[in-house]
């Protein structure tokens, strides 16, 4: 199959995947009495911190390391996360964690991550994955959703997992249309070095959209957020950027939004080209869903338009992962 409709094939599954996602038992207990960590790499990473910033909560964080980086113990809990179950940082922040006394909760496709986790009396949930960590998004964002709802961490998990499956089902064959918002995107950033600004809630949704055009178009991304970036990067602009703000007017506040506003004015001003991405609706763990496979499709659409061979494929990441797994002898 080409490549790009096997990668678009599985972007077609969200709906169902999401369902069938939310539909599943997921372990629960006792309201955690300390601070709940959900850890995961990369795709399952940034599902993770979206979560976090959509809470709002100080007891629920996300790590993105071989180890949390804070103390965690007994009353905490610890959700790893991984696609493969083979993601060396999260085995080994989860098998910390549980030594110091935190409960754990394993979510993954296969591999060593559940195994581990049934061996040191964490509860593994193992989950249906599609043909790629990138494009299994919902596989890594929806479980640790739920389980968090499950120990009373967060409300209504499951009813924003099934109205982001609806929403969805009734958007992305006009998302993947070769005049659709994704295609526009892709159009808008060819040729130009790309800047993603967003505030303090789209920033896992910017740094998500980077790691896609890095891993889809092979592609450089920077991004900032507001409104420090005003106070710094901001003097770099010189009109050469193809400069995009990801605005989400249910969660901006004043002063975020008059602080994007006048970034926006002043790289028009600069003559850099602007195109602002906003996210619909109320609920969070829905429009930042929609997000990104929004912002996926865009990147994949530019993949195709740059005459990107294999988007599919990481080569790169491969080789690291291979390297570390022998320097660290696992």
């Amino acid at each position: 199959m080409d490549p790009y409709e096997r990668i678009r094939t599985d972007y077609r599954e969200w709906p169902e995947l999401l369902e069938d996602l939310a539909a599943m038992e997921y372990p629960g207990g006792e309201p955690v009495e300390g601070t709940a960590f959900i850890a995961g790499m990369g795709g399952s990473g940034h599902g993770a911190r979206i979560i976090s910033r959509c809470l709002k909560e100080r007891r629920v964080r996300a790590s993105n390391d071989f180890r949390i980086r804070t103390h965690v113990g007994r009353g905490d809990l610890v959700v790893a996360v991984s696609y493969s179950g083979e993601t060396l940082e999260t085995i080994n922040t989860l098998t910390e964690a549980v030594a110091q006394g935190a409960e754990g909760v394993a979510i993954a496709g296969g591999g060593r991550l559940l195994d581990a986790a049934s061996g040191m009396g964490a509860r593994p949930v193992k989950v249906r994955v599609l043909s790629s960590p990138r494009s299994s998004f919902p596989s890594v964002y929806a479980p640790p959703a739920l389980v968090l709802e499950s120990y009373g961490l967060m409300r209504a998990a499951t009813a924003q997992m099934d109205r982001l499956a609806d929403v969805l089902g009734n958007s992305m064959e006009e998302l993947m249309k070769a005049d659709g918002e994704p295609a526009m995107i892709a159009e808008f950033m060819r040729g130009r070095k790309i800047a993603v600004y967003a505030g303090w809630h789209g920033e896992p949704l910017a740094a998500r959209f980077s790691a896609m055009l890095n891993e889809y178009a092979k592609t450089r991304c920077y991004t900032a957020t507001a409104p420090e970036l005003a106070h710094n990067e901001i003097e770099a602009i010189d009109g050469a950027e193809a400069i995009i703000t990801i605005r989400d007017g249910a969660g901006e506040d004043a002063e975020l939004r008059a602080a994007l506003d006048s970034v926006e004015e002043l790289a028009g001003e600069r003559g850099s080209a602007l195109l602002r991405v906003e996210l619909p609706g109320e609920e969070c763990l829905v429009r930042y869903g929609y997000g990104v496979a929004l912002l996926d499709l865009a990147a994949l659409e530019l993949a195709r338009r740059r005459g990107v061979e294999d988007p599919y494929g990481t080569p790169n990441i491969s080789v690291y992962k291979e390297r570390l797994r022998g320097k660290l002898g696992r």
